[in-house]
């Protein structure tokens, strides 16, 4: 057993220092406000907290769902297109070493109203 131990024990250092030296996720909610530019080739949201201060997060890789309390009438088929300035969110995400977010998961707590969506039409 012994013997068993000392030749892993490289490997669970190694594992645990990769571990530790990856970004730790944090989690915070807020509201999503309008975006003062948009990044090309990158798909940002801008989310408000109760204070007053507002993160980017890049949510390109982000799996985006609705919480349970979202009602059916309110939910879009496709999760991401709910992100609209006014929805409500949780973003679980990393925290890069140049300050950004990369958002893992963004889960939509409250629809923006209708009225706040987004609506891509051209008048003929």
């Amino acid at each position: 057993m012994q013997a068993l131990r000392s030749r892993f024990a490289p490997l669970v250092f190694i594992v645990v220092c990769v571990d530790l030296m990856a970004s730790p996720a944090g989690s915070f909610r807020g509201t999503i406000v309008e975006a003062p530019q948009s990044s090309p080739g990158k798909s940002w949201i801008y989310v408000q907290g109760r204070n007053g201060a507002a993160r980017r997060v890049e949510i390109s890789r982000a799996k985006v769902i609705y919480d349970e309390d979202v009602p059916a009438a309110n939910r879009a088929s496709n999760p991401a297109d709910a992100l609209v300035p006014g929805a409500e969110v949780r973003v679980t995400a990393e925290q890069g070493s140049d300050g950004e977010w990369w958002a893992s998961t963004v889960e939509i707590l409250k629809a923006a109203a209708k009225t706040a969506r987004r609506v891509d039409c051209a008048l003929f």
